[in-house]
């Protein structure tokens, strides 16, 4: 995340002149700086030689212009270089936070060779967000080249393709000074490198397994968070789909890439799109966030005033787009992001401490990634050794703060997958008797139904009601009854087979399908259940007798029979059994 990112830009805005480190990078052996007794500017270069094949960062070999310098060229860049006017960034300086003013710096290179064909080696500036990008090779006081490589030009007009901007240069013998003219609106981020073909080539290629696995590893988290929106229709995952899209969308416009493959002719949408891009992932990260920790219920009188939040950041956009300067654009929203970080860590705090899980797994989740975005503004600012890999901090840290998010989802899809289960199977149970239910039936029947029928199997109705019932309630209560009925569920439970299934069918009455069962077979666990019931209730608060009706399914005699005519069939012999005085068993 960028809220300790935005913090220290805003700090170093305020202090353009303030030097951030005073111990130098550790620069390359193999470059070398030839200096004369008298330690002169004029004598101070960066030595390169064909056996050079590296990459070093050589901004503690640069000289940079004084503030409030007034050079407009070149060749007076130059002029007021020799006359010592430039200051040697000897601590290393790479920012120089949000600036209005022109930043010239000289390079002096000395080749080391004899031939006539002089030196190649390339210099990039690893940073691709810099407004203008002008650099002038000069020797022998004139102009031999140059070349502006800021995001305010096509990118057809450069000489190198790169996503970084980038020039291949053949130096000839001798010393040759290069001048730099940089003007930018975003922070003004410099890290100059000077390398070997060889060795920018092998970068290139180690940046595009870096950015292919975040982008890979990004695009499968948006794309499995998708798939469980889709299932479970939860919006924290659709959100959370929107705070990836917008977070990778950002980091593709302000790494380069998007400049570089996409809309590289069109400078001006390169301008707009970073901050535009930056609001759309602080608005992603709110709304996520509100969702994500169930607001609604964990701190209700935040949820009541998100709709202020919301109006904010939409009044954000209005100003950003009526004062229509790029820099105020990305500077408020620095700030904002800032105080949006402490907001995310408060509110996944104070959710955690009311109970919510999920807050347990959110809380670590934003700290990673404000430590990754830490680690790459201390390199930033020189506070620790400026390095590509400390710059990536920042890309590493949202990577491990999705990554943690989207267990934490994968664990809330868990428990609502267990309680939806729970819940379809609560639904198919009576409470008081632990059987199924009605609606159970129709559920777990029917398919079987339909198989016997097909293979013209046996199967049976057993339908059972307890006698007299009702005066069992009337006499010693409805808790009385309710044992009963509990007491005779668990007695037809365990009379009853495995393959049996055994439902509570109304107030007193129960019904059980027996797959694969004749009729004989089916009217002797009927007297069998009716014994046993008489029996064990005996030793209750009373005796309970039962009356039941049994039917079979005979595929030879009832081929267009449906379950619920077999079921009206039981009914009938129910009701004769009743009136042949209760307490037996009768076939329909």
């Amino acid at each position: 995340m960028y809220f300790v990112c935005g913090f220290i830009s805003w700090y170093a805005s305020a202090q353009p002149n303030s030097i951030n480190s005073d111990t130098s990078s550790s620069f390359n052996s193999n470059l070398n700086t030839d200096t004369d007794p008298k330690g002169s500017v004029d004598s101070q270069f960066v030595v390169i030689s064909s056996s050079d094949d590296h990459r070093s960062l050589v901004n503690n070999k640069l000289f940079l212009s004084k503030p409030d310098n007034t050079i407009t060229t070149a060749q007076q860049a130059l002029m007021v270089f020799n006359e010592g006017e430039f200051i040697e960034n000897t601590a290393n300086r790479v920012s120089f936070g949000f600036t209005e003013e022109v930043l010239w710096a000289v390079l002096p290179i000395q080749a080391d060779t004899t031939t006539d064909g002089g030196l190649s080696s390339v210099i990039e500036i690893d940073n691709a967000w810099l407004d203008v990008v002008d650099i002038f090779f000069i020797s022998g006081n004139e102009i031999v080249r140059q070349e502006s490589l800021g995001d305010t030009e096509a990118i057809s007009g450069r000489t190198y393709n790169a996503r970084m901007p980038s020039v291949s240069h053949v130096f000839a013998p001798g010393s040759t000074y290069v001048v730099f003219r940089f003007i930018s609106q975003d922070p003004m981020t410099i890290p100059i490198y000077l390398c070997s073909e060889k060795s920018k080539q092998s970068v290139m290629l180690e940046n595009a397994y870096f950015y292919g696995f975040l982008y890979g590893a990004l695009l499968i988290l948006l794309v499995y968070n998708l798939v469980l929106y889709t299932y479970l229709k939860e919006r924290r995952y659709l959100l959370y789909s929107c705070y990836l899209l917008a977070f990778t969308a950002f980091n593709f416009t302000y790494t380069g890439h998007g400049y570089w493959w996409l809309w590289g002719e069109m400078p001006s949408v390169q301008q707009w799109l970073m901050p535009t891009l930056m609001l759309c992932y602080i608005t992603a990260g709110v709304t996520f966030t509100i969702e994500f920790l169930n607001v609604k219920k964990y701190l209700p009188s935040l949820f009541a005033r998100r709709k202020f939040i919301y109006a904010g950041l939409l009044a954000l956009a209005v100003v950003m787009l009526a004062y229509g300067s790029q820099q105020f654009a990305i500077m408020a929203q620095l700030v904002i992001l800032t105080t949006l970080s402490l907001w995310m860590l408060l509110i996944g705090v104070m959710c955690y401490k009311n109970g919510n899980v999920l807050a347990a797994f959110f809380v670590p989740a934003i700290v990673l990634g404000t430590g990754g975005a830490t680690v790459s503004s201390l390199a930033t600012w020189g506070v620790v050794p400026y390095s590509q890999w400390a710059f990536r901090g920042i890309e590493l840290g949202m990577l491990l703060e999705m990554s943690l998010l989207s267990v934490s989802l994968g664990f809330n899809f868990k428990e609502v997958y267990k309680a939806r289960l729970s819940a379809e199977f609560t639904s198919r149970i009576d409470p008081l008797t632990n059987l199924y239910n009605r609606r159970a039936f129709t559920q777990l029947v029917y398919p079987i139904w339909e198989l016997g029928v097909r293979k013209k199997q046996r199967m049976s109705i057993v339908l059972i009601d307890l006698d007299w019932f009702k005066q069992i309630n009337d006499e010693f209560g409805h808790d009385a009854g309710d044992g009963v009925l509990e007491l005779v569920a668990k007695t037809i439970k365990a009379r009853a087979r495995s393959s049996d299934l055994v439902f509570r069918w109304g107030g007193e009455e129960f019904l059980l399908f027996l797959p694969d069962t004749s009729v004989s077979d089916a009217k002797a666990l009927a007297e069998t259940l009716r014994l046993s019931v008489k029996e064990i209730t005996s030793e209750s608060i009373t005796t309970v007798t039962t009356s039941i009706g049994v039917a079979a399914f005979n595929a030879q005699e009832s081929g267009g029979t449906k379950i619920e005519g077999l079921i009206k069939v039981a009914d009938k012999a129910l009701y004769v059994a009743k009136q042949k005085g209760r307490n037996c068993v009768v076939v329909g």
